[in-house]
């Protein structure tokens, strides 16, 4: 009976901690600002073809993301001329980009070229990222090479079925913290869609 009642206390203390993970990927998913879009068009398979504004970026290159996005998050938190500090946003993108990997954080809405921080480290940039058009499909869990590439056939699958030509190279769109559960975890693999 008292090995019961210790296997009992166990399992709600682990569903206790679950409870308390779960609520904790909730309440910051809430409170973390994204940019906007226009859903235009669904397809099949989840595939959303979307119209994004301009947005600003502080982007390094790096093939290490936990460094590149170590780099950025000093960037934001003050490590910048004037030693502003910028909310940080969703999603962090990654890609590639004239073979380079790279990580970006969008900065948030209220910037512009001209007035975003410049950066102490010269390893930052602040770039402009024109309005575009894209292509994206969603996925839960962490964000693996393997999944990332098993929805990007998807997403290029399901364009090709239409007709719908691309350009560039795809990104990946990470929307949570690293403490966030993975069945509450937002990733997107997007690509630009040529027309409008």
């Amino acid at each position: 009976m008292i090995e019961l009642s210790k296997i009992q206390m166990a399992a709600v203390a682990i569903l206790a901690a679950l409870l308390i993970w779960t609520l904790y990927g909730a309440l910051v998913s809430m409170n973390v600002k994204e940019p906007p879009y226009q859903v235009v068009e669904t397809l099949e398979n989840g595939v959303e073809i979307r119209e994004y504004s301009g947005q600003i970026w502080a982007l390094t290159s790096e093939d290490d993301q936990n460094r590149g996005f170590a780099r950025l998050f000093r960037y934001i938190s003050g490590e910048n001329d004037g030693e502003v500090k910028i909310e940080m946003t969703a999603p962090v993108v990654t890609g590639a980009a004239d073979g380079e990997r790279f990580i970006a954080f969008i900065i948030p809405e209220g910037f512009d070229l001209e007035d975003a921080p410049r950066p102490r480290d010269d390893r930052v940039r602040i770039e402009a990222v024109k309005e575009r058009r894209m292509a994206a499909i969603a996925f839960s869990g962490y964000a693996t090479e393997d999944r990332r590439e098993r929805n990007l056939a998807i997403l290029e699958e399901t364009l090709k079925d239409r007709g719908i030509e691309v350009q560039g190279e795809p990104v990946l769109m990470q929307y949570n913290d690293p403490w966030t559960p993975p069945f509450m975890r937002r990733n997107e693999v997007a690509i630009e869609v040529v027309g409008g």
